[in-house]
């Protein structure tokens, strides 16, 4: 797919989440900031080209950190190949975590959502995007047959600000 098709399909699918609800709408006049984490995955058996040989798994921690407000996002996972070649871009999913809440992203989600075969070794990068602030975490397992390494790791947030010219921006400013 297109890069240009891909940002167009992203900003249609960032307008419907945050259009949903009026609440997280913004006054005209403003600016809307969007909260966006990538987070890397490895799952399945290694096919000892890639990676180390052995069993890989990854979780990914999702905390909506407000005691009183609930987090709407939406995700999506990015498959990477090797040899420098972009893999398979999954459709959007939509989610909202309660106030304090957390949900857990484990290799069973990212192969029912990539449509991967079960088992067979992936990796690439699970999406999310958020108009709230949210604590993501990633746990990395590995082994042969028991748990050999561990490996947690904060996913950083990037900020998107979109201006009130952006067309993103007019589209919410009329609902």
């Amino acid at each position: 797919m297109e890069k240009s098709t891909s940002i167009t399909l992203l900003l249609l699918a960032l307008v419907l989440l945050l259009t949903s609800v009026s609440t997280n709408a913004q006054p005209a006049g403003t600016s809307l900031t969007l909260n966006m984490y990538a987070a890397k995955f490895v799952c399945g058996k290694s096919d000892n080209r890639i990676v180390a040989p052995g069993q890989y798994f990854t979780a990914i921690n999702v905390h909506n950190p407000s005691p009183t407000t609930r987090a709407i996002y939406i995700k999506r996972f990015a498959i990477a190949l090797p040899e420098e070649r972009p893999g398979r871009i999954s459709e959007f999913a939509r989610g909202v975590l309660g106030p304090d809440e957390a949900m857990g992203i484990d290799c069973e989600n990212i192969y029912k959502h990539t449509g991967a075969a079960p088992g067979t070794f992936i990796e690439g990068y699970a999406l999310l995007y958020s108009p709230s602030e949210l604590d993501v975490v990633s746990i990395y397992t590995a082994g042969h047959g028991e748990v050999e390494t561990l490996h947690t790791e904060r996913v950083p947030v990037r900020k998107f600000v979109l201006g009130r010219s952006h067309a993103m921006s007019r589209r919410l400013l009329e609902q």
